[in-house]
């Protein structure tokens, strides 16, 4: 199957994962402050620990700045630098939140309004869903409550193991009870997805980040980016509605899951890959300047894929 297929899209060189961060120790230090001082407490060493890599870290600065060049493009030198800090302590705190609530540390509020809405909606359609991610919020807070769509249907997430092995034991836990699809098995990856989907299954796929993969140029925040294709070609090959799910976090142990539903590509239409993911990055900016400093795409999609 080629996805591609009259959409004009482009193959990607793979491009290296980014770096993973974060160490035994370091998450010691974190868990110890979350245990004695509560959130809060685990928050405040961000303040601290966010300013270093802000200065020293030239591979974070460079993937924050491709996305605040484009939100803030006015910003002086200073005002850049803080706006980095604040995306560095932001996104500490998501990541704080998955290792409490992963751990029962902490009790968080959701408000789960849309998703059940959606979850009604989509109970009524034969056949599977994609559920299209991003990084965004606390979006791997969003995966637990995937029970609430599936109506106890299986659920399969494309992933990449970007993540160091200190992460891995110390955060991960909410891809739990989950059949996990590596986009590095190429093809055939894309073979299951839509079998599964066809089977009435939803599948989870990132929807912000290529990773090499086939892409295609939409418009975001004013300019033309590269987003992967993978959700909305299998979605129309498999005929299956995708839906969009986004978790913003409104409070110290609060967030808003909020959805958006868009109907299966249709085969007839040539551009019907490329609408959907306009439609999806629309829907993404719309987040992003809401919430500034809740986008972790950490990635420059405005860079010309076929450039190298």
């Amino acid at each position: 199957m080629n996805m591609a297929a009259e959409e004009s899209t482009a193959h990607a060189p793979a491009r290296a994962r980014p770096r993973g961060r974060g160490n035994a120790l370091g998450f010691w230090f974190f868990r110890t402050a979350l245990r004695f001082t509560g959130l809060r407490g685990a928050y405040g060493l961000l303040y601290f620990v966010a300013p270093y890599y802000a200065l020293f870290d030239r591979a974070a600065i460079a993937a924050a700045g491709a996305y605040l060049r484009r939100r803030f493009p006015d910003q002086s030198p200073l005002a850049r630098w803080l706006a980095t800090c604040r995306l560095f302590i932001n996104q500490g705190k998501c990541l704080i939140d998955r290792g409490a609530y992963n751990a029962g540390a902490v009790e968080f509020r959701f408000d789960t309004a849309q998703v059940e809405q959606a979850g009604a909606e989509l109970a009524g359609k034969p056949g599977g869903f994609i559920l299209l991610l991003s990084h965004f919020g606390g979006w791997q807070l969003a995966l637990p409550h995937l029970r609430n769509l599936t109506a106890a249907r299986p659920v399969s997430l494309l992933m990449n193991a970007a993540e160091t092995p200190d992460v891995q034991a110390h955060v991960r836990g909410d891809d739990a009870g989950f059949h996990v699809i590596s986009p590095e098995a190429g093809p055939a990856c894309v073979v299951e997805m839509v079998a599964r989907l066809q089977r009435g299954e939803i599948v989870s796929i990132m929807g912000d980040r290529a990773y090499g993969g086939q892409t295609a140029a939409v418009p975001f925040l004013g300019a033309s980016a590269h987003f992967p294709a993978s959700a909305f070609a299998v979605a129309r090959a498999a005929q299956s509605p995708v839906l969009a799910l986004f978790a913003a976090k409104t409070g110290i142990r609060d967030y808003a899951l909020e959805a958006r539903l868009f109907a299966p590509p249709a085969r007839d239409d040539r551009q019907a890959i490329r609408k959907g993911m306009a439609d999806y990055a629309a829907t993404l900016e719309a987040y992003v300047r809401r919430y500034p400093f809740q986008c972790f795409l950490f990635d420059d999609v405005w860079r010309n894929p076929e450039a190298g």
